[in-house]
């Protein structure tokens, strides 16, 4: 323990008279250890918020689009629109294709909305009450329309946690009337913040009104702008959206020469698309990392190379007093450790810093891997080991005689 401590002493002293020499073979290292902590930390945490959103808004959704859409990691575009999607549709999917658990169809358009002197532009999506159930809608206030209201096309609304902050300014809407386009709409019920889905689309800023409602009252129309689709547990997603699209193409009429007039995707798309952008970003960091290392550790091996050179008389000295190879090797290689270590530690916190920070202004969960940490500190030991063996081994072969005459 004494000599351990001995050894600690010397190393620390000789790296406090070289301070900048340290803190520049320092760098490399903590650079690389602060690009694997911080950008693993973000990886994980989108992942794992993607996964939340997921559970969320909805397991196992299938999305059917009447029209063109474009799937991105940043949501979704729609391109154009058909008339050709229909209730009956919706039916036959629901009757005719196992794995099936709900299809709710759906008509969306935007609309004007006003309250008394306060107005906005939201997005009027009609669906049948199941909608409910399928996206996870939870209220803050007052119930979800049902069957009755569906069967009778009544006017009842249930506003998005914005649409309610926007016109309200939080006094309870239970039981006030709205304008929706000029139309006259009771308020029954009010949704707890929901935030935006994977496809972008901010669930906080819409009214849920009855399909008939919609559809009938609204925009006097036959079709649909779109079905949602929740698969049984255990589906493959991907089989059953091709089920879906041979059903679709089959009663649409549509011959192999014509495009679909519709599109099929699942937020699992847009979540394979974000993970694969993250994939991405993890390995240009590792790539990286990796040039980060090899900096360091040809700095360390240089710094250590030049401070054989320097010190020979010291290595000659203390070989003469008794110091024997070995010594002169573990105080050396020691030496190249403990920078090596200490960029390590100063990476590792940096990027727990920088993660955190991260995290609370993204909005993400903080995730900290404890063996990554580890793991970190290891590869920072690996490297000085590296980079000081040669430099260490040549001051332990160095003849006592011949060092003292340099």
């Amino acid at each position: 323990m004494e000599r351990l401590k001995l050894f600690l002493s010397v190393v620390f002293q000789i790296l406090k008279v070289h301070k900048r020499r340290t803190l520049l073979s320092m760098l490399g290292v903590l650079f690389g250890i602060f690009s694997l902590v911080a950008v693993g930390h973000i990886s994980n945490a989108m992942t794992k918020k993607i996964e939340d959103t997921l559970n969320k808004f909805g397991p196992n959704l299938i999305i059917v689009r009447a029209g063109k859409v474009h799937v991105t990691g940043r949501g979704i575009k729609q391109f154009t629109t058909t008339q050709t999607l229909k209730m009956s549709d919706a039916k036959a999917i629901k009757t005719s294709i196992k794995g099936i658990k709900e299809v709710v169809p759906i008509s969306e358009i935007t609309y004007p909305l006003r309250y008394k002197e306060k107005s906005m532009q939201v997005k009027i999506i009609g669906a049948t009450p199941n909608i409910a159930h399928i996206r996870n809608l939870t209220l803050q206030d007052g119930f979800f329309y049902g069957d009755e209201e569906e069967k009778r096309g009544l006017k009842k609304a249930v506003l998005g946690y914005k649409v309610w902050q926007t016109l309200f300014g939080e006094k309870r809407a239970f039981g006030k009337t709205i304008l929706i386009w000029r139309v006259p709409c009771e308020v029954i019920g009010v949704l707890v913040p929901k935030g935006a889905d994977l496809s972008g689309e901010d669930l906080d800023s819409v009214v849920y009104l009855p399909l008939r409602t919609v559809m009938r009252r609204f925009l006097n129309v036959d079709y649909l702008s779109g079905l949602l689709i929740q698969a049984e547990e255990g589906t493959d997603l991907a089989i059953l959206k091709a089920e879906i699209r041979k059903l679709l193409r089959r009663r649409h009429g549509l011959t192999p020469m014509i495009k679909d007039d519709f599109s099929i995707y699942s937020l699992e798309d847009i979540a394979k698309t974000k993970q694969e952008g993250l994939m991405l970003v993890s390995l240009l960091s590792k790539m990286a990392a990796i040039i980060s290392f090899a900096i360091g550790g040809l700095g360390i091996f240089a710094v250590m190379l030049l401070t054989v050179t320097e010190r020979q008389k010291e290595i000659g000295i203390r070989r003469a007093v008794g110091a024997r190879k070995k010594d002169i090797l573990w105080q050396f290689l020691g030496e190249a450790c403990i920078i090596s270590f200490l960029g390590g530690i100063a990476g590792v916190t940096l990027g727990i810093l920088v993660a955190i920070v991260v995290s609370l202004v993204a909005a993400l969960p903080v995730i900290f891997n404890l063996s990554q940490l580890g793991l970190s500190l290891l590869i920072s030991l690996g490297l000085g080991t590296m980079a000081g063996a040669y430099p260490a081994y040549l001051a332990a072969s160095l003849l006592p005689l011949k060092a003292l005459r340099e």
